[in-house]
């Protein structure tokens, strides 16, 4: 619990957040943390007046480099003079790429930072307060709950040719989608299966022609692209670690997302 100290006559207020209060949901488009704050309010004259106004920032720490900085939420608290406990609840809109970013650099429990200054706007001394940081942690075991809640919103963001959801297409995007959404949970192999399942699809749908054992000069440009297509179909089936050349290889979340990338790109030659 922190506190933010005004002017001796307008009162000191505390301030703390339940970590069992923050919560991730999804957006349209986006998603947000949404916690509560406790803000206790002391027993003030009239000089205080009757609003504390609250500017909050959500960081993210950082092991090396200053904390960044997410989203930012104010919220005014009326108050009465009596003394009493306000509950004012925050949200804090948090972009895909932001929340991946989270992922990757969370290790064990997910930290979070909540910089919070105070304002006394009726008051008839000095309005302002010092800033206070709240350190927040979400337990690991109940984030990776929270994320598997966000299903397929939560992933490597890729660019799949609208509109799909003719076949095969829509076959191939359900493929990624799921790929994304083991991503998401740091299931690397798998979500590597999930791109093979799609490559595999595009091998049957996307009438490409094999070229055989032709001269690389004399294949064509259809040829060509069965020939990427499979040498990313390769690369993805490493994940299964039943030949010698990946048998003791581990896969990256980067390796994962660049095949994702590159296969939806594929679906844009395809339409």
């Amino acid at each position: 619990m922190d506190q933010l100290r005004f002017e001796a006559a307008l009162g000191t207020y505390t301030v703390s957040v339940a970590p069992e209060s923050i919560w991730i949901f999804k957006g349209m488009g986006t998603h947000y943390f949404q916690l509560q704050l406790e803000v206790g309010i002391p027993q003030v004259g009239a000089e205080a007046g009757r609003l504390l106004c609250l500017e909050t920032t959500l960081y993210a720490p950082q092991q090396t480099g200053p904390r960044a900085p997410l989203d930012s939420a104010n919220v005014s608290v009326p108050f009465n003079a009596t003394g009493e406990v306000r509950r004012p609840t925050l949200q804090y809109l948090i972009t895909n790429a932001q929340l991946l970013a989270l992922e990757q650099h969370r290790a064990g429990d997910l930290r979070l930072e909540l910089q919070v200054r105070g304002f006394l706007p009726q008051s008839s001394g000095f309005p302002g307060a010092s800033e206070i940081t709240e350190h927040l942690s979400i337990a690991e075991s109940r984030w990776r709950q929270q994320l598997a809640g966000l299903g397929r919103t939560l992933g490597a963001e890729m660019l799949i040719p609208f509109p799909a959801d003719d076949e095969p297409r829509r076959v191939i995007a359900d493929f990624l989608r799921e790929a994304q959404r083991l991503l998401g949970g740091s299931e690397i192999d798998s979500a590597m299966l999930q791109v093979r399942k799609a490559l595999e699809t595009i091998r049957k749908t996307s009438g490409w022609n094999w070229p055989g054992k032709k001269d690389k000069g004399d294949t064509t440009a259809d040829e060509r692209w069965a020939l990427i297509r499979s040498a990313m179909e390769d690369q993805a089936s490493g994940a299964m670690h039943v030949d010698p050349g990946t048998k003791d290889y581990k896969y990256s979340r980067a390796e994962v997302e660049t095949l994702i990338a590159m296969t939806g790109a594929l679906l844009r030659v395809m339409a």
